[in-house]
């Protein structure tokens, strides 16, 4: 991978470079392990000793970041991308590449989607964003990291409709930031969003938005119903046998209303579904393990 500086700047402070980080004495954390984290100098006394040189000490300790990403093999190893991460962009903060390298690269499974080193990638790229905010990128992998590792659907959906308004923005993000506020629970500003795009010029946007207006305005009338059914649940231990009970025992004070005339129902997960669209409008649907990632598509 090329370094950003030149060749005769990177020799001529070469010699100071290796001074610095010989003479420098970085604190040492405690080990983890049998691991040991990387004993890197304290960003403080690289400043003052190697003024003239920042960028050419940045640039040597961004080429001991990516060798550090191909030896790592574990998540602890990893994780050590994340100190090199801070101390170069303490260095040299608007070496962008870093916050987007370091960020993609540093969340590890474990296994059975048990994610680590995801709190440090949002760090970077929340530092990223504070000088970067039109990165797109940064943008997405905050919100990706957000809903995915954080369940912090609301903020992801508010990251992914700035995004989308962003040069170069694919044109699928406002259609995934209506599913993570529907995810979040703010269906109504979902559909704030969906109805100012249902409204656009292109036809094509226009059809997919109106669709999507619909599908929010039947998810909130299906989480009317789950609200009903944990009222239910409460009230007797179990699960409502139909949406008729909810009705008859006031649970419900109106019958919840199909766009196509359909009827509803409830699953076997103890959730309101309805007979013309029986999937959900979400990323997340809870099941044994907790939560993971539908591959349900856009309509």
């Amino acid at each position: 991978m090329m370094s950003r500086t030149s060749l005769p700047a990177l020799l001529g402070g070469f010699v100071s470079l290796i001074a610095l980080v010989l003479l420098a004495t970085p604190p040492r954390k405690p080990p983890r392990g049998p691991h040991q984290e990387p004993l890197l100098p304290r960003q403080e006394v690289l400043r003052v000793a190697g003024r003239g040189y920042i960028e050419v000490i940045a640039d040597y300790f961004w080429l001991q970041l990516v060798q550090a990403t191909g030896r790592a093999r574990d998540a602890e190893e990893y994780r050590d991308i994340y100190p090199y991460g801070e101390l170069i962009t303490d260095l040299d903060p608007r070496f962008g590449m870093v916050y987007r390298f370091a960020a993609g690269a540093l969340p590890t499974n474990l296994g059975r989607e048990t994610w680590v080193n995801t709190q440090e990638s949002t760090r970077l790229l929340r530092k990223g964003l504070k000088l970067f905010p039109n990165d797109l990128k940064m943008n997405i992998l905050l919100a990706y990291n957000l809903s995915a590792f954080h369940k912090q659907y609301q903020e992801a959906a508010e990251v992914l409709e700035r995004a989308s308004k962003l040069p170069g923005a694919p044109a699928y993000l406002p259609a995934l930031a209506t599913r993570l506020y529907a995810q979040s629970g703010s269906v109504n500003a979902g559909l704030v969003l969906a109805r100012s795009l249902a409204e656009s010029e292109d036809p094509e946007t226009r059809e997919l938005f109106q669709q999507r207006v619909r599908d929010l305005e039947m998810e909130a009338e299906l989480r009317r119903v789950d609200a009903a059914i944990e009222k239910f649940r409460g009230a007797f231990g179990v699960a409502p046998p139909d949406v008729h009970t909810l009705l008859w025992l006031g649970f419900l004070k109106q019958p919840p209303k199909d766009p196509k005339g359909g009827g509803f129902y409830i699953g076997h997960d103890g959730r309101a579904y309805s007979e013309t669209q029986q999937r959900r409008l979400e990323i997340f649907t809870p099941d044994s393990r907790g939560f993971h990632w539908t591959k349900a598509t856009e309509n």
